[in-house]
C-alpha cells in the first residue's frame, strides 16, 4: 500500500468520492482525493487559489493518477501535469448498473464539455500553460499531517483551514477517510494508509489533547524524521488554534 494515488474525477462524480476512495483502497493503494480531502473547496472557507496550488502540490507527490469517469477541464488539469511529470496515468469507468469501476485505455474516455482538440494537445504532450489559470502556479507549499482525536472529529474543516492560511498543504485523515469510510473497507486498511501519509509530509501538526492513535502518529514522525508541532484548540466562536510546546500538550482519558 505505499504507493499514493491521486484520484481525479469531475464535480459531476463528486457523489462517488467515497466509493473511489474505497476502491483505491482495495486495491492496496492509498488515494488521495481532493474532493475527499477539501471536500467542496472546503465550502468556500479558503481562497480557491490555494486549493489549487494543493492540488497541483499533491499530484507532483503522487506515484500514479487515477481518473474516474468523463474528463472535464479541471481533470485535464490533472491529466496535464501528471504527463509533464511522468507520472503514470490510469483511466476508470463507472459501471452504474453494476455499481463497479473498469479500468479502460485512454481512447475510451468520455469528454465532459472539453473539445476534441485540446485532448488531442495533451495526449501529443503539448504545451498548455497558458491555456488554464490552474497551470498559472508553479510555486509549492509543505505537505502537513493533521493529528487529532475522534473526540475533535467536528474542527475537521477548521483545521485544514488553519493549515492552508499558514500556507501548508494538510493531509486531514478525518476528511480524506471520513470515520473510516462508514466501514466499506478494513479499518486495517486505512490505518495503514494513515502511515504512509505520514511518510509522504514534511511535518506533523497535532491539535487537541493526544489520544493514543495520535500518540502513534506522533512516534511514527519521531523515527521518520520531520518537524512536529502541538496546537491547543481553544473553544471559540471563532475557534482559535494556539501553538504549544510538546511538554504543555494533554493526554486525552479514556
Amino acid at each position: 500500500m505505499d504507493q499514493i494515488i491521486f484520484t481525479s474525477f469531475s464535480k459531476r462524480n463528486f457523489y462517488l468520492r467515497s466509493s473511489i476512495s474505497a476502491f483505491v483502497l482495495r486495491k492496496n493503494k492509498t488515494p488521495i482525493s481532493p474532493f475527499m480531502n477539501f471536500d467542496y473547496n472546503l465550502e468556500g472557507l479558503v481562497d480557491k487559489n490555494s486549493i489549487r496550488i494543493a492540488n497541483n502540490t499533491l499530484i507532483d507527490k503522487a506515484d500514479e493518477l487515477w481518473v474516474f469517469g468523463e474528463i472535464s477541464d479541471g481533470v485535464l488539469v490533472e491529466i496535464y501535469l501528471a504527463k509533464r511529470k511522468g507520472i503514470p496515468v490510469k483511466y476508470w469507468k463507472f459501471n452504474k448498473l453494476k455499481k463497479f469501476f473498469l479500468e479502460i485505455d485512454e481512447n475510451q474516455i468520455e469528454l465532459e464539455d472539453v473539445s476534441d482538440w485540446m485532448w488531442r494537445m495533451v495526449v501529443l504532450g503539448k504545451k498548455l500553460d497558458r491555456w488554464h489559470p490552474r497551470l498559472r502556479f508553479n510555486r509549492t507549499y509543505p505537505i502537513v499531517y493533521l493529528a487529532y482525536s475522534k473526540r475533535n472529529f467536528f474542527w475537521q474543516m477548521h483545521i485544514s483551514k488553519y493549515c492552508l492560511d499558514k500556507k501548508m498543504i494538510p493531509l486531514n485523515p478525518f476528511m480524506l477517510f471520513r470515520y473510516f469510510l462508514g466501514d466499506t473497507v478494513s479499518r486495517q486498511s486505512i490505518y495503514q494508509a494513515n502511515e504512509n501519509i505520514v511518510k509522504l509530509c514534511d511535518e506533523l501538526w497535532v491539535f487537541g489533547e493526544i489520544s493514543d492513535g495520535v500518540q502513534k502518529e506522533i512516534d511514527l514522525k519521531k523515527e521518520l524524521g520531520g518537524k512536529i508541532r502541538f496546537f491547543k484548540i481553544v473553544n471559540k466562536n471563532p475557534v482559535e488554534f494556539r501553538k504549544i510546546l510538546e511538554n504543555k500538550t494533554v493526554l486525552e482519558k479514556n
